[in-house]
């Protein structure tokens, strides 16, 4: 009896489940690996770098001698709103557009200058849409960009993506960003944020460009153009307001604490015209804000450890001052970098910084007062910079080949 109600009770629930609802067949669906948002007038024009499955299958697109068929195909679409345009797809689609595996969205800069508060809103309203999908602003349109084949992958959407994602890790000029960083900001109290700007560098002719939209690049071993992330984009709430250059925003990754690891050149203690070079494989920065007069000063501690990967100096390294000389060298580049940025981002008068929410944190009464004229008193606001770097190996050898010659 007891068995029996039990499976009366399991059935009814079954029929409560609503199932694969709203499943699609891989063969219905067209991929996207990359989005692209640019205006034109007062409409959005909305660009979709999509998979062609059967390229990808067979191989044609990764190889220039194994067909003529590009991995990707891209459209674009306008219309009075983002989603607007996305539905507009299915009139030139014969599949299904599918954004969840979509990795990039690129923001033309007059689509960025012009406000990215639909697109949060768009990102954070609709189930299918990914809040972690990076950001990347370029100087032309989205579209352009994203009709470029990126040598030699595939897929140049993926390709954004990897480059972002190294840079991040390895060099921290330039942290990756995605749309819920950028949707925190909008709700912060410094209300600004830093996004990578990539742009193709090399020789800029129009041959040179009309190569980039075919597989003929990838027929050759050095192309004429490369992809690179050349500068940070500073958005005073969501709009684009200026930009940081590479050491600039170098600066701000130390001042911020996002710097996950770099390279350093640093010269010589007695010799500046020789340089050597360290792998940061450890940072920590430590930020604490004291209320000094009639404005704050941020108390900056930064603390890292690097291996010495190259050195140039005619120095015993075994000896234990002279790498307490290198050290501090480097204690000295950290410090130039970082007021690099400092000067910058003040003088801008934008907190891409994010100090408006720790002096929240820390003086909430004081903060109630003053939040309305926050960039006028970070303009005014000073930095003390504090930097102790430790040499943790220096490597194999302890002379340069020049001594042990």
């Amino acid at each position: 009896m007891k068995r029996g109600i039990a499976c009366l009770v399991l059935l009814a629930c079954l029929l409560l489940t609503t199932g694969c609802w709203n499943r699609a067949e891989l063969n219905d669906l067209r991929i996207t690996v990359a989005g692209g948002i640019d205006r034109v007038g007062d409409k959005w024009e909305i660009s979709y770098q999509t998979i062609i499955p059967s390229s990808m299958a067979s191989g044609t697109g990764g190889s220039a001698g194994m067909g003529s068929q590009p991995a990707i195909y891209v459209f674009s679409m306008v219309s009075d709103t983002i989603f607007g345009a996305r539905m507009k797809s299915n009139l030139e689609a014969s599949r299904k557009l599918y954004v969840a595996h979509a990795k990039v969205i690129v923001v033309g800069r007059e689509a960025a200058e012009r406000g990215l508060g639909e697109l949060v809103d768009l990102f954070l309203r609709n189930s299918e849409s990914r809040e972690s999908v990076e950001l990347l602003i370029t100087d032309g349109t989205a579209k352009d960009l994203l009709k470029k084949m990126v040598p030699p992958e595939k897929l140049p959407g993926a390709s954004y993506s990897d480059i972002m994602g190294k840079e991040s890790k390895f060099i921290s000029i330039f942290p990756k960003k995605t749309i819920f960083d950028l949707a925190l900001s909008l709700h912060s109290d410094a209300k600004s944020i830093g996004i990578p700007v990539a742009t193709f560098v090399g020789e800029d002719t129009e041959e040179n460009k009309a190569k980039l939209h075919s597989l003929d690049v990838l027929k050759d071993t050095s192309p004429p153009l490369s992809l690179r992330l050349t500068r940070l984009g500073v958005f005073s709430g969501d709009r684009l307001a200026g930009y940081l250059s590479g050491r600039e925003s170098m600066g701000l990754s130390w001042l911020t604490d996002q710097v996950k690891g770099t390279e350093l050149s640093f010269p010589c203690p007695q010799a500046k015209n020789k340089h050597n070079s360290i792998i940061i494989t450890s940072a920590k920065t430590k930020l604490r804000p004291v209320h000094a007069g009639t404005h704050y000063t941020m108390l900056v501690s930064v603390k890292l450890n690097g291996n010495l990967m190259e050195s140039t100096c005619n120095k015993d390294l075994s000896k234990p001052e002279v790498i307490r000389e290198m050290e501090r060298s480097i204690e000295a580049e950290v410090r130039d970098q970082m007021f690099t940025g400092w000067d910058a981002v003040r003088q801008m008068g934008i907190d891409v910084t994010g100090y408006a929410d720790i002096i929240h944190r820390s003086f909430p009464k004081e903060w109630r007062k003053m939040q309305t004229t926050w960039p006028e008193q970070f303009k005014r606001m000073d930095i003390q910079v504090q930097v102790k770097a430790t040499i943790r190996r220096p490597g194999l050898i302890q002379k340069t080949i020049q001594q042990m010659k």
